[in-house]
């Protein structure tokens, strides 16, 4: 088998580092308002990654504001 192929389960999908290997493990991160799977990141890069999609719903959310 070649490893070039990526397992998206097992690899950092922002650095490409495997776990196991260059790093200890993935996390799994979620969009919070859709649930919906953004990718699997290593612990440097899932803070940043999470951070930024609260932030980008944050600014939706201040640009298009609920009229009560």
């Amino acid at each position: 088998m070649c490893d070039c192929l990526f397992e998206l389960t097992t690899t950092c999908a922002y650095c490409l580092r495997k776990a196991g290997k260059e790093i200890d493990a993935v996390y799994p991160v979620y969009d919070w308002k859709t649930n919906k799977l953004l990718g699997y990141y290593c612990k440097e890069h899932f803070l940043k990654v999470k951070i930024r999609n609260l932030i980008e719903e944050t600014v939706e959310k201040q640009a298009n504001p609920v009229e009560a």
